[in-house]
């Protein structure tokens, strides 16, 4: 740390006091006199539809590239040694594996943490969202399985199935606390998603749909 002070080389603002923008530190809010409209750092809603889409996926991809999503990632792979597929148990020596959320998906996760903010008209903003996804993960209360790149790009190309058997995490606590919030859609991905066991499921050991188009790391 610098032993340099700089406090007394502060300089009195002289931006025309009529223009100035003044804050709220209290609420976050930053406004001026002269102008009828404040900004908030934090929302209670959206617009539309399109904003709210918008919101999530940016959440999104913070989260994804985030150091302690990564962290969270390398830790599974290469510190508990969770670095097989669990379909085909091939190792990440050999082939390239990658962590997948199965129950919920990062964008379903994502979605249930705003509508609950929503629903209970608490403001929130971006990191808000973002910090408490990478709460959940370090609290390992997300279903996750980890598998081989093309297994995972398989799934995300509707041409393999993920027996529940093979989820990690406790997923079971974000059904409990956040179903709630999620629409039919969601909700019936995450049904069918259950529903899936060895024995219903759409492949048998050594005989795998065939890939398609690569889509690596959609979570």
């Amino acid at each position: 740390m610098s032993s340099i002070r700089l406090d007394s080389l502060l300089i009195e603002n002289s931006v025309d006091t009529e223009e100035e923008i003044k804050s709220n530190p209290d609420t976050l809010e930053i406004y001026s006199d002269r102008h009828p409209f404040s900004l908030s750092l934090r929302v209670s809603n959206f617009e539309n539809e399109a904003t709210y889409k918008r919101f999530v996926k940016n959440c999104e991809m913070i989260i994804r590239k985030s150091i302690e999503y990564k962290e969270w990632r390398d830790y599974i792979i290469d510190v508990l040694q969770i670095n097989e597929c669990m379909i085909t148990h091939e190792k990440m020596d050999d082939v390239t594996i990658e962590v997948h959320h199965h129950i919920p998906s990062l964008y379903i996760l994502t979605t249930a943490l705003v509508n609950k903010c929503i629903e209970e008209n608490t403001p929130f903003c971006t990191f808000d969202i973002c910090q408490k996804a990478i709460e959940l993960h370090f609290q390992n209360r997300v279903g996750y399985a980890t598998l081989l790149r093309s297994m995972h790009e398989k799934f995300h190309n509707g041409k393999l199935d993920v027996p529940i058997g093979f989820v990690r995490g406790d997923y079971n606590y974000f059904i409990r606390e956040y179903s709630r919030y999620l629409d039919e859609a969601d909700i019936e991905t995450i049904q069918s998603r259950l529903a899936i066991n060895e024995h219903t499921c759409s492949w048998i050991r050594n005989e795998y749909p065939e890939a398609t188009i690569s889509v690596v790391d959609k979570g």
